[in-house]
């Protein structure tokens, strides 16, 4: 599941480069009131191919989810789950779905919500089974769990680095889009660029 932010480019870069599985790499282009899909749909698109180029081919698929009418942002976790689970039973012999989750950002607060995530995507695979299709079991694998915000940016160079994004207000502008720098991933970003200087 890739959203071309740092994290989930990290697991692709990672299945890629070690590993020689198959990969079905699939964006969930989420239109919500924080208005960043066109952002982050420029961001996967330069990402995909970069990687495609450098590193080794892959399928990639992407479906939308619009809540731009709702005044509420929805819970990602929960969306994903939702999308994981057709994206799976679309992808004859998948066996794994691997996401983006780290460590560090899983407070007690999001575990529960990682919880509840896999108990969707449990019940909705169940009915699927049921009509006898997909696998028997279906693994949650998390390649990037133990790497901290540094490792990670690290690991994609500056290259493939800069091709992310994370910023969940981005500010229209003639060029296309900047970082609003305010938001929670635009100082995560921030404190990232200071580390890796030292």
């Amino acid at each position: 599941m890739f959203s071309g932010g740092l994290d989930s480019t990290a697991v692709l870069f990672r299945l890629l480069t070690e590993s020689e599985e198959d990969l079905r790499v699939h964006h969930i282009r989420m239109q919500n009131r924080e208005a960043r899909a066109d952002a982050e749909q420029a961001a996967v698109d330069s990402i995909v191919e970069w990687c495609g180029r450098r590193l080794r081919t892959f399928r990639f698929s992407q479906s939308g989810l619009d809540f731009s009418g709702l005044e509420t942002i929805p819970i990602d976790f929960i969306s994903v789950a939702y999308v994981a689970c057709q994206v799976a039973i679309d992808t004859p012999g998948c066996t794994r779905i691997a996401v983006g989750t780290l460590a560090r950002d899983l407070d007690e607060i999001k575990r529960s919500v990682c919880e509840a995530q896999r108990r969707v995507f449990a019940a909705m695979y169940e009915c699927y089974r049921a009509r006898k299709l997909g696998e028997p079991a279906l693994e949650w694998i998390y390649p990037v769990y133990s790497l901290t915000k540094p490792q990670i940016a690290s690991l994609l160079g500056s290259e493939l680095r800069k091709l992310t994004w994370s910023c969940r207000r981005p500010v229209h502008s003639p060029s296309g889009y900047r970082p609003c720098g305010e938001c929670k991933p635009c100082r995560a970003r921030i404190d990232i660029s200071a580390a890796l200087q030292n």
